[in-house]
């Protein structure tokens, strides 16, 4: 995450993703850049805006570039293409650099590479939100029948079963889930406009040759959507959708721990440095404070659609500090939950 205090070490892996933070990496995300050029390339040779010859030089050139200075090019230019783009044709003849980057922007690339990213993001956010689906079924199958108090505004209510509470907990996860494919299909999107936005080389096969780059990338080919940011709030708002149910899932289980309450018993916990008879839902906190943290995120995200004219520099760069941040902090508490609900040893009371 974005937060240096969080990621230092101190905290171990409480609050941080290592599997998540990797997808936005320099290598990963150099990686998905270098795609959507190679594809580019790919396309201008197939469609004759550049020669065989010419595209197989600069294809080569794309294959080995190293991506050590890029940093180093986005503090001067304000995102990493530019220097991308100039590393690129850095070795090549004027032949061959024409088939580097020509007609697309650096919108087009960076653009394409967080769909990409947020592509394997989402996979991975689906596997592990399967896999706690299962968990829950699991645990309905064990202690559903059991007995506990069902609680309104924290007060005792009427007398009910886990199943209850557990069904709550599980039925928005298996409706997130559900939605995911929407959201993926929304992403999968490739970013084509040139310039300005108006899609408008290599002529005359502008069409072919976009839809090829797409192809190549396994995206789908649509209106250029340069200051249309619905798809990257799309997806901000499903991770605040699952970690807000998973935050409610480590509420409940906060307090359902109590001394007094006592429906449920976990393995593990957290210790106290001056209360050794305590066992802190470590777990469960950590899934309440990251719900509100990515809920606060989306607010910040929304904004990024306020893109002004054809391009924005501000709200542009307010995507890249929110949306990693969303989905790692996402990803750290689908981890918690799977960890806190495989230990649950005893929930309500046995009829």
């Amino acid at each position: 995450m974005t937060n240096a205090f969080a990621t230092s070490g101190l905290f171990g892996a409480l609050l941080c993703d290592p599997r998540i933070a990797e997808e936005f990496s320099a290598t990963a995300f150099t990686d998905r850049m270098l795609a959507f050029e190679a594809a580019w390339t790919q396309s201008l040779g197939a469609y004759g805006f550049v020669s065989e010859q010419d595209a197989n030089k600069a294809l080569a050139a794309i294959k080995t570039f190293s991506s050590e200075n890029l940093g180093h090019g986005s503090g001067r230019d304000g995102l990493p293409v530019p220097a991308l783009v100039a590393g690129l044709k850095s070795t090549l003849d004027v032949g061959a650099a024409c088939a580097v980057h020509t007609g697309a922007t650096s919108q087009d690339v960076m653009d394409t590479a967080m769909v990409l990213t947020c592509l394997s993001v989402m996979d991975e956010m689906t596997a592990r939100l399967t896999r706690l689906v299962a968990e829950l079924d699991a645990l309905l199958e064990k202690s559903g029948d059991n007995a506990m108090m069902a609680r309104t505004r924290m007060q005792a209510a009427l007398p009910a079963n886990v199943a209850l509470r557990v069904d709550a907990w599980r039925r928005p996860l298996a409706d997130h889930l559900a939605l995911a494919d929407d959201v993926k299909n929304q992403l999968s999107v490739v970013q084509i406009g040139g310039p300005i936005g108006s899609r408008e080389t290599p002529e005359p096969h502008v069409a072919e040759c976009a839809g090829q780059v797409a192809e190549t990338l396994g995206l789908a080919l649509g209106p250029v959507w340069h200051a249309d940011r619905s798809r990257f709030v799309a997806m901000g708002h499903w991770l605040t959708l699952v970690a807000g149910s998973l935050g409610k899932i480590g509420q409940d289980v906060a307090l359902m721990v109590q001394q007094g309450i006592d429906d449920i018993a976990l393995s593990g916990g957290g210790g106290s440095s001056a209360m050794a008879h305590k066992q802190n839902p470590i777990g469960a906190e950590l899934m309440v404070a990251l719900a509100r943290y990515v809920a606060s995120q989306q607010g910040l995200l929304g904004q990024a659609m306020i893109h002004e004219q054809e391009r924005s520099g501000a709200a542009w760069a307010l995507e890249w500090l929110t949306l990693p941040a969303m989905a790692e902090a996402t990803g750290a508490a689908l981890l918690h939950a799977e960890s806190l609900i495989t230990s649950v040893e005893r929930l309500g009371s046995p009829n």
